[in-house]
């Protein structure tokens, strides 16, 4: 997003899906409001994307990029409604201006579309339970990038977080981990452990991150496994290998 609008925050948009976020939080709904005399009533906003696609069409020849994070844990097809049509990437513009849910509400008969300046990231874990929620013809609408665990380990360079002597260790550390559940029955590339966890050792060590956060996960992972036991000391023993083991 960053590098699409050189930086500038006020063409990026941001927003977390969770299980109770809707069509009204996202594009446009009633919301209360109260009056001068102190008197409840509903009023027609603007959600967060649709506020966002109109400063896009005030500004035609920049790019502006919403970002949606957790975009699996919400119901897709309750978030977007009508705007399922319109997001493809061969009906944006005008050619896929839509009538929205609330449109008898609004004081004209403008109708409403995606610009062709605005681009849609969506991030998500794939292994998570609620990714049956994103469904396949969603999937069409989108391109998919895997970001891996080794992609992301930039993250701990020159970062006030983390001390950059450990760097080396911890590098050695993760890939040992990540290759040992790659090796493990029932588990693949999709359940790597990612680098962010290590940022937590400016305040613990690797014993603890071990048994309090990385240990639950992976018995998580496991649960059911004929050897759950044995997978489980498998990978400890390689999170503990501070040499780099072959695959």
């Amino acid at each position: 997003a960053e590098e699409l609008t050189d930086g500038n925050e006020d063409q990026i948009g941001f927003v977390q899906f969770h299980p109770s976020y809707d069509y009204t939080d996202f594009v446009e709904g009633l919301r209360p409001v109260s009056s001068a005399d102190g008197q409840i009533g509903f009023e027609l906003q603007d959600g967060i994307f649709k506020k966002f696609c109109k400063k896009a069409k005030e500004n035609p020849n920049k790019k502006f990029v919403f970002t949606i994070d957790e975009i699996n844990r919400g119901e897709i097809s309750k978030i977007f409604g009508e705007l399922f049509f319109s997001i493809d990437p061969d009906y944006r513009g005008e050619k896929g201006v839509v009538s929205t849910q609330y449109a008898n509400l609004h004081e004209t008969d403008e109708k409403f579309y995606i610009p062709e300046n605005v681009y849609i990231i969506g991030t998500m874990n794939d292994i998570d339970r609620s990714v049956d929620t994103f469904d396949f013809a969603m999937c069409r609408r989108f391109r998919f990038v895997e970001i891996k665990a080794a992609d992301t380990m930039g993250m701990w360079e020159n970062n006030d977080e983390f001390d950059n002597d450990k760097i080396e260790e911890a590098r050695i550390r993760l890939t040992n981990l990540n290759k040992a559940i790659s090796n493990t029955e029932g588990l693949n590339s999709h359940y790597h452990i990612g680098p962010s966890y290590f940022l937590k050792l400016k305040d613990l060590d690797y014993d603890i991150l071990w048994s309090d956060y990385l240990e639950p996960l992976l018995k998580d992972y496991l649960r059911g496994s004929y050897d759950e036991t044995d997978s489980l000391d498998k990978l400890k023993d390689a999170y503990n290998n501070e040499e780099e083991i072959d695959e």
